[in-house]
């Protein structure tokens, strides 16, 4: 018996992606911490945390403390979802620029 696979469709794959995360805003910031909040991803498994392009932490919650800054420093932060289910991530939320006090 042969096996027919159908392609997944974009339309499908797209579908399976979780939304980006929206209104990254960060606050509090101090000489070596910034807080970090965001709107939840409905149906996503976690987050990967973003600063100056590199993975810092993954976090099942919408808001980070991102500790260990320099000083008067300016660093660049954004978010992406995850999905556990289907493997996926999204596209990345927008981006923060912050400078530490």
């Amino acid at each position: 018996m042969d096996l027919l696979l159908q392609p997944l469709g974009l339309m499908t794959f797209i579908s399976l992606l979780p939304n980006a995360p929206a209104n990254l805003v960060a606050s509090g910031e101090t000489a070596s911490s910034v807080n970090l909040s965001w709107d939840a991803v409905e149906d996503s498994s976690g987050y990967d945390v973003y600063q100056d392009g590199t993975v810092v932490d993954t976090v099942v919650t919408n808001n980070y403390k991102v500790t260990g800054l320099t000083s008067a420093t300016t660093y660049e932060f954004y978010v992406v979802a995850k999905s556990e289910k289907y493997t996926t991530e999204s596209v990345p939320s927008n981006t923060v620029s912050v400078t530490t006090t």
